[in-house]
Formats: structure tokens, C-alpha cells, sequence
């Protein structure tokens, strides 16, 4: 069966909301997961330190929007993820807590790679190499903000099994989140501080984006579809679409010499056609290459 969820791009729009306490952004998130509740998102992303999402002056508590994070996720029974300052052993994050649908802490991303501002105010950076998150739909991976200029650590994810990554963030990141989500072909929920926030897909397009007059945005993601290179493989396409006919997406990106496929019929799974037309997926193909290329330029060079 293909793994559906709902997920949301939750946006602050702090420049047009205009907050003046963190109670406002508090209420702000109450108020947003209840316009979108007759839609049972699973995913929700909220922005980086969101309780102060336009209140650059203020003093940060630790630890404040947990409880409304976890509140909120039992409400509607949805996993949330949202970076908040945390403190624990003396030492302050800026943590993005993942809490499940019973409103429980079932991990935590603290920000890796610091701006100059946050060092000087103590923050203290995460540990690197951080494995990805589980959740009853699959593994996330979570970046904070900063961490998008360091393109090894999306990377090094989805090399470790995330199917998704949450970017919660101050800043949109634009092409910066277009381009890892190209490379690595995963899919991006993007929750911003400003706008726009938005979801992209596993080939790096946008699906959609928050603006002046949508704060939020939602898409069905189905994370069983699988991008595929055309070499050696490509003339199975027609074989595929006579077997499934209209139950299955095909779509050929013809630059990039890449398909992807996509169950239409929720009952179908990917990744049971690919064994079915032994396919390989392009990440897989990639890695298959490497060794060979590897195994050869040791026997040219390293003799």
C-alpha cells in the first residue's frame, strides 16, 4: 500500500500578523490547527522558535511553546514539529521538538549550525550527525534555519532512511530548499518565520506556498514515490503502464534522464512494482555505480 499523509507548512507571517507578545503566537498556532483540523493533517511544521516569531527584543524563556506543542498534537492527533529554546544540563538549544499524536516528546533536533548571534548568546550547538526521526509513517529527517547552507547534513539524512525532512526555519531559504530536495530527491516541509513557507516534492518543485492571504498550506505527500534514472530501465515504462493502467503516475523529467513513479490507487505499492519490473531506484543506481567505479580505479591504480 502507498504511505499517504497530510502535511501542513504552517507560516507565522510575521509581517503581516505583526505580534506583539508570545501569547499572540501561542494563540496564533491554537487558532491555525483549528481552521485545518477538518482535514486530520498528520504532519504539522511550525517555524523556527516560534513563540517568538517577530519579538526580536525579547528575552527568551526556555522551554516556552512546549506544553502548547503537546496540547495540541493530542487535540488532533496529529505529530508536530517546532523549534522552541530549550534548556537541559545547563546548556541552552534551539531545539525542534517532534511530539506525536498523543502529545508525547518522541524526539528532539537541536540546531547544529549556529549564526554568530546565537553563539554569542550562549546557544549551544547540536551534536552532528544526527539520526533521522520515527514516526508512525516513516523517518524524518530536521533541519533548523542555518543548517540549509551546510548541504552534507541533508544529505547525510536520507542516506540514513529520512523520507521526509521538516525545515523549520526565520528565513524561506528558497533555493537552497529546491536544490536539496532535487539532490536528494526527498520531499521538504517548509515552516517559516516569514513568508513564504511551503511543501516541495521529491524532485524539488514547489507544490505550494503561503502568501499574503494563505498563512498555511497542505498537500497529500505520498512518500512511497521513488524517482528512478532512465538508464537501463526506461523501456519498462510501457510494460508498467499495461499492467496498471490508470492506478499508477508516470511522469519523465527528460533533462535529468529521471521517472518517477507514484501510486494513483492507494492500494498499490511502489516499491512492490520496482521489485516486480526490477527496477532500481536513482539513489540506488547511484550508489551501484560508485562501487563499481571505485572497485575499478583500484584496480588501475592502486595495484
Amino acid at each position: 500500500m502507498s504511505r499517504r499523509i497530510t502535511a501542513v507548512a504552517l507560516g507565522m507571517a510575521r509581517e503581516y500578523r505583526q505580534p506583539r507578545t508570545p501569547e499572540d503566537n501561542l494563540k496564533y498556532l491554537e487558532e491555525s490547527l483549528a481552521e485545518m483540523a477538518g482535514l486530520k493533517p498528520d504532519l504539522v511544521a511550525v517555524p523556527e522558535v516560534f513563540p517568538y516569531s517577530g519579538l526580536p527584543t525579547l528575552e527568551k524563556k526556555p522551554g516556552l511553546g512546549t506544553e502548547t506543542l503537546q496540547k495540541l498534537a493530542l487535540r488532533h492527533r496529529c505529530w508536530l514539529v517546532g523549534s522552541i529554546y530549550e534548556k537541559r544540563q545547563g546548556r541552552l538549544y534551539n531545539t525542534a521538538l517532534l511530539v506525536n499524536r498523543a502529545g508525547k516528546i518522541a524526539g528532539r533536533y537541536d540546531k547544529i549550525h549556529l549564526t554568530d548571534t546565537e553563539l554569542k548568546r550562549g546557544v549551544c550547538p547540536g551534536r552532528p550527525d544526527p539520526e533521522p526521526l520515527k514516526t508512525d509513517f516513516g523517518r524524518i529527517g530536521i533541519q533548523i534555519c542555518f543548517d540549509v547552507n551546510w548541504p552534507d547534513e541533508t544529505r547525510r539524512l536520507v542516506e540514513r532512511g529520512a523520507e521526509l525532512i521538516v525545515f523549520s526555519s526565520a528565513f524561506p531559504a528558497g533555493r537552497l530548499l529546491e536544490t536539496l530536495g532535487f539532490q536528494n530527491r526527498v520531499p521538504i516541509v517548509s515552516a517559516v518565520q516569514q513568508t513564504p513557507s511551503g511543501i516541495l516534492d521529491n524532485a524539488g518543485r514547489w507544490l505550494d506556498r503561503t502568501d499574503r492571504f494563505s498563512w498555511w498550506v497542505t498537500r497529500v505527500l505520498d512518500l512511497e514515490s521513488a524517482v528512478f534514472h532512465w538508464d537501463y530501465q526506461g523501456d519498462r515504462l510501457k510494460a508498467i503502464r499495461a499492467r496498471y493502467g490508470d492506478r499508477i503516475r508516470i511522469e519523465t523529467l527528460g533533462p535529468e534522464a529521471w521517472f518517477i513513479l507514484e501510486a494513483a490507487d492507494p492500494e498499490l505499492s511502489i516499491p512492490a512494482v520496482a521489485r516486480e519490473f526490477e527496477l532500481r531506484t536513482y539513489r540506488r543506481y547511484i550508489k551501484d555505480s560508485t562501487d563499481h567505479q571505485l572497485k575499478a580505479a583500484k584496480k588501475y591504480y592502486n595495484k
